[in-house]
């Protein structure tokens, strides 16, 4: 496993476009299909997280980790910060915006709060990763 500058900057590369997908079928689902924000962040999450795991193991971090048990972790480090630190900034950012400015639109309001927490996640999961994937090696 590599892990200097190389994979940093794999995992920035991957992190946009994970981020870019994430928040558009967030958008999608809480905007244009109408379900709740933290729903719309879950089935976001599970779907960015399982296209993340397969680059991030392959070819970020280029793990030779396989297996449903290195996914099951890589899954719990996801779902920690995709469900739990996310979901709860979304809900801080919606309070936040409509204690605030309660005129602003809540088609405006939510992708924001969905930036901001993906913005919170993306160092936990970094850490996360790196963890997990330097875990397995040694291990495996």
């Amino acid at each position: 496993m590599k892990v200097g500058s190389r994979s940093v900057d794999r995992y920035v590369l991957v992190g946009l476009f994970n981020t870019a997908l994430d928040l558009a079928l967030f958008t999608a689902l809480a905007v244009g299909v109408g379900l709740a924000a933290v729903l719309s962040n879950a089935i976001s999450t599970v779907v960015v997280m399982t296209v993340s795991f397969f680059v991030n193991r392959a070819w970020v971090f280029q793990s030779q980790s396989s297996g449903v048990g290195v996914y099951l972790r890589f899954a719990g480090v996801t779902l920690f910060t995709g469900l739990l630190v996310q979901s709860g900034v979304i809900l801080a950012v919606l309070f936040l915006a409509e204690v605030v400015v309660p005129a602003l639109s809540t088609d405006l309001v939510t992708p924001a709060a969905k930036v901001v927490a993906m913005g919170t996640g993306m160092v936990v999961n970094f850490l996360g990763y790196r963890w997990l994937f330097s875990t397995g090696e040694r291990s495996g």
